[in-house]
């Protein structure tokens, strides 16, 4: 007997369910994330670069202080590793007067790394935490070395970007003692635009207790460029403090 051959019913419905598969699996791609800024001033936001990504990032921070005009010049990369994880390192220069000496030079180095928990650009929700490791000079800091394990949060609401940062930790003093750290964060930006406004305020209990609040503008001239300039006005360890900040951002691609 012979074996009768698939109709053309069957082949048709065949193709279409390869196809309706197909479809169904491009439909499953994540819709990429559109960030209205890639980081404030003071603070990050939860982003993880692609794989392959690389961004650096260039800050300078001027305070003026009671003891003089103090200087902190971070500059920072990033690496992506996968789609959840990136690499991240920073190395600090520094300007400041400490009882009428003046220190300048290399003072803090850190590396660290970031995994992302979770990012919707349906619900404009992303969320992402890490761990960072660094070490800092005598001339600067009472810390030798501390750990950190920052969480990051970021939440589009209407035309707002905000942006919360908790960083719980601790340090190894030269005193040989360890002690808690902790920073807080919270921004807002406006906007998404070539130029977006914002703001943001920061906290730091440890070592030398910290408030800073900066106001100011992120300029978006491309899709790869990001410059900012701000004001900073605050209180470091019980003195009053009043600067600028500047920052460049640079996408290098993949």
């Amino acid at each position: 007997m012979r074996r009768r051959l698939p109709g053309r019913g069957v082949v048709v419905g065949v193709v279409l369910a390869v196809a309706s598969a197909a479809s169904a699996a491009g439909q499953e791609e994540p819709e990429r994330f559109e960030w209205p800024i890639q980081s404030f001033f003071l603070s990050d936001v939860p982003q993880v670069q692609e794989p392959g990504a690389v961004q650096a990032q260039a800050t300078f921070h001027l305070r003026d202080t009671p003891e003089g005009t103090q200087f902190e010049a971070p500059l920072e990369g990033e690496v992506g590793v996968s789609r959840r994880l990136q690499l991240s390192s920073e190395v600090e220069w520094s300007r400041e007067w400490e009882q009428g000496e003046l220190s300048r030079g290399v003072s803090q180095v850190e590396v660290g790394a970031r995994y992302r928990l979770l990012e919707s650009a349906g619900t404009g929700f992303s969320l992402s935490t890490g761990l960072a490791g660094e070490v800092s000079r005598a001339d600067f800091s009472d810390d030798r070395w501390g750990f950190s394990a920052p969480l990051l949060a970021f939440k589009k609401v209407g035309p707002l970007g905000l942006n919360a940062v908790v960083r719980p930790g601790f340090a190894y003093t030269r005193r040989d003692e360890l002690e808690p750290r902790v920073a807080l964060g919270m921004g807002v930006a406006v906007g998404s635009r070539l130029v977006v406004p914002m703001g943001e305020v920061r906290a730091e209990l440890g070592e030398e207790d910290a408030f800073e609040a900066v106001g100011g503008l992120k300029v978006k001239p491309g899709k790869v460029v990001e410059l900012g300039a701000g004001a900073l006005v605050g209180r470091r360890g019980g003195d009053g403090v009043w600067g600028a900040t500047t920052t460049l951002l640079i996408d290098l691609g993949d």
